[in-house]
């Protein structure tokens, strides 16, 4: 027994020294104050690039499908907060909820922006989140900073996927894989990330991908800002249990394919070293042999990396790179996108990209992780880390190519006053209670009482 107590022991001081390790202590720079106005511009900053990579107008005139037709129009439907609880695809979506009751608060013709702005702000904090919580296992500013702004602007998204209260769970999924590996330096940054955590598996099961991650931290627990952050885990990942198990929404039929493997080293590896665009028109241009490469470089660079970066490193990647494996397949599988999102020779797409998010992240994730390390080994104070900065500004580089997803056609056309308009006249020409208004993409709609849209009635508009 003394033995095993011992072997346990030292596992446990193994963990807390390195995949677990507080982060150091700050150093000295700008004041709380100035802190703080930096941390706003660039919230700011980053919810307005989120708005603009969709375009504009698409951002601040239309809805982009379940944020008008399940978010906003539960909100309609309900009481305040009323749909706050209410599932989805047969789970709870909490967050997306509440950016829906709180866009129902405002002006309904203010309802696409009010969303917009408020996805945007629930991605820029799991960038934020990103950028606190690497600071154990990511020393390089420039790394951090880096992998936030991938957070935040996420190069293999696409469309879908931004400036959308649909899909803020999957930015919030990887933020708390970070939250999983973070010690705060206080209590109270510790619950807030606890709560952060809790939010999340509110909003989805995917938490329960990281449960490996939170064994390996309840055993590694220290103090009670373990304690918070880990209570916020498991009670949001055991919250979705019993409400997949007694739900009877009709749920997607799962579909396995073969594609699936292909997808993966498409969207995911490929999408993790050069982004949508890059990684795209890569493919298109050289197949399957530009793939097969991929693959031996980042075998190979993985290999020479990890073993000489240390044990934070090759622990990270043990956990994380079969993470982003198991996550994408069984979540591709479980909703049967797997043909959807194969790339034919010569063609690339980025049709359900929110399923390459999580994963690509992860992997860049161990990239930068075993970089960073690897630069601290070979860094002598007068001299920085060339490769830490080169990294980064590649990174940058990826980013800005698969900035612009804008499409028109899809995320556009009829504008939402102009929609509307057209429900009001309906609701005079019908007499009816309530009418369908078309949102975002061709052929999504919304149900809206007709009470909420006689001040949109011809001759009545301000």
């Amino acid at each position: 027994m003394r033995e095993w107590k011992t072997r346990v022991a030292g596992i446990r001081a193994g963990l807390q020294n390195s995949l677990f390790q507080d982060p150091p202590p700050p150093r000295g720079g700008v004041g709380r104050s100035r802190s703080v106005a930096i941390f706003a511009a660039l919230f700011a900053l980053a919810v307005l690039l989120q708005m603009l990579r969709v375009g504009w107008s698409a951002s601040v005139h239309t809805l982009w499908a379940e944020d008008g037709a399940v978010y906003l129009s539960g909100a309609l439907h309900s009481d305040l907060g009323g749909s706050l609880f209410d599932t989805y695809a047969t789970y709870l979506v909490f967050v997306p909820r509440v950016i829906g009751e709180i866009a129902d608060l405002l002006p309904l013709q203010d309802a696409p922006v009010a969303i917009s702005v408020l996805s945007g702000g629930v991605v820029a904090l799991s960038g934020f989140v990103v950028w606190q919580a690497t600071a154990g296992l990511i020393e390089s500013p420039a790394l951090r900073a880096a992998l936030a702004a991938a957070t935040v602007l996420v190069p293999v998204g696409g469309l879908e996927s931004a400036a959308s209260a649909a899909y803020v769970p999957w930015y919030m999924l990887f933020a708390s894989f970070w939250v999983l590996l973070w010690r705060p330096q206080s209590a109270w940054g510790a619950g807030c990330a606890g709560l952060f955590v809790l939010a999340t598996g509110l909003s989805t099961p995917g938490l329960w991908f990281f449960v490996p991650l939170a064994l390996l931290r309840t055993l590694a627990a220290r103090d009670r800002r373990d304690t918070l952050i880990l209570g916020g885990f498991w009670l949001g990942a055991l919250v979705q249990v019993p409400v997949l198990a007694f739900n009877e929404e009709k749920a997607v039929t799962p579909l396995w394919t073969h594609d699936i493997w292909t997808d993966f080293l498409q969207r995911v590896l490929d999408g993790a070293a050069l982004g949508l665009q890059l990684g795209g028109k890569a493919w298109v241009h050289f197949g399957w042999a530009f793939l097969i490469a991929l693959i031996a470089l980042a075998l190979v660079a993985l290999a020479y990396g990890v073993s000489r970066a240390g044990l934070a490193a090759r622990l990270l990647a043990l956990v994380a790179i079969p993470t982003s494996l198991v996550m994408f397949v069984v979540s591709v599988y479980q909703r049967a996108v797997g043909p959807q999102m194969a790339w034919p020779a010569n063609i690339y797409f980025d049709a359900a990209g929110r399923y390459a998010i999580v994963p690509a992240l992860l992997l860049v994730s161990v990239v930068l992780v075993t970089i960073d390390r690897r630069s601290r080994r070979h860094e002598s104070e007068a001299s920085p880390a060339w490769l830490a900065y080169g990294v980064a500004a590649a990174m940058l580089v990826v980013i800005a190519t698969s900035f612009d997803v804008h499409d028109s056609d899809i995320r556009g056309g009829t504008t939402w006053r102009t929609a509307l308009r057209h429900g009001a006249e309906a609701c005079a020409a019908e007499d009816a209670t309530e009418t369908g208004v078309e949102t975002s993409p061709p052929g999504w709609s919304l149900n809206i009482p007709c009470d909420r849209l006689a001040p949109f009635a011809p001759g009545t508009e301000r």
